[in-house]
């Protein structure tokens, strides 16, 4: 008899099932006792289910032997997507464990419309969500923390670690978050606007302001070049400040961010220590097949 062969959708719910989907109950209760109850659910996002955030020691007496790992998600995705297959994929090959994961959801995911990508931007709560989740991380565990960021999550989390004030309402977040974060790893990262490449032609993306994702404030606007958004130069005016150690990993061939925008390339982070370009993968891909070199990107500061 022919053995039956599950289906990769099945396979891939058990592989997920072995991450936490969720924050662990020590790490909801600390949140909760640290920054208050409402900060704590603005964190842990329960409101999305159990996919809006992972990551927790089981009790306060567990010891971490890698340092911990934040993920940060792009549009259209939640903690319980791609920062959780990533996840699996570092415990399985990295050797890391539950307490050594976290991310959290800003914004609610695509929530079924394959359209929900423009009225994303880069809102001050998304900032000051992911930075309060990096403080925490780094204040729980009492280690540095290793920061990856992919899409939209590569600006939005570089300016939770740049803090200073937020472009679109002025409050002010604190001081850079530099000296706790190891190593930093943004992927796919429009830091200076997209321009999907679409049949060899690089296309502007965000030329025009109508939409949120956009808009000249907190968007990634980058129309009349060398013309950008508030928060992208914000991000931009200085450099190396993402961590001790700083890379970027981008395609030639990204059909959502591009390549260049107005003659620059989008991804690389001024100042970096590193890169890895590579010219056949499109942009899911780019995250989804280089978790090894993100690995040694964060454990041992090298591009392979």
């Amino acid at each position: 008899m022919t053995p039956k062969i599950l289906p990769i959708s099945i396979i891939s719910l058990f592989l997920i099932s072995n991450v936490h989907s969720k924050f662990t109950n020590d790490f909801s209760q600390w949140l909760a006792d640290y920054y208050g109850p409402a900060v704590r659910d603005q964190i842990e996002r329960l409101d999305l289910g159990p996919g809006g955030s992972f990551g927790g020691k089981k009790t306060r007496n567990e010891t971490l032997k890698n340092q911990p790992l934040i993920i940060v998600h792009g549009v259209s995705d939640t903690a319980g997507e791609k920062p959780t297959w990533a996840a699996q994929w570092f415990k399985k090959d990295g050797g890391y464990k539950d307490n050594e994961i976290y991310s959290t959801t800003y914004f609610n995911g695509a929530q079924g419309n394959p359209l929900k990508w423009v009225e994303y931007s880069m809102k001050c709560e998304y900032v000051k969500q992911v930075r309060a989740l990096i403080v925490a991380v780094r204040i729980y565990t009492g280690r540095n923390v290793d920061v990856i960021g992919f899409s939209l999550g590569v600006p939005v989390s570089r300016k939770a670690i740049l803090g200073g004030k937020c472009v679109d309402t002025g409050e002010y977040l604190g001081g850079p978050l530099t000296r706790i974060v190891d190593t930093y790893v943004g992927v796919a990262g429009p830091n200076r606007g997209a321009a999907p490449q679409l049949g060899g032609f690089s296309v502007p993306a965000c030329a025009l302001s109508i939409i949120p994702i956009c808009n000249t404030v907190n968007g990634l606007y980058s129309g009349n070049c060398p013309s950008q958004s508030d928060f992208l130069q914000d991000i931009n005016r200085y450099s190396h400040y993402e961590g001790q150690y700083t890379f970027s990993i981008y395609t030639m061939k990204d059909q959502m961010v591009g390549y260049k925008v107005c003659d620059q390339l989008t991804s690389p982070l001024p100042g970096q220590s590193g890169e890895r370009v590579f010219t056949d993968l499109n942009h899911d891909q780019v995250f989804d097949d280089t978790h090894m070199n993100q690995l040694r990107m964060i454990r041992d500061h090298v591009v392979v």
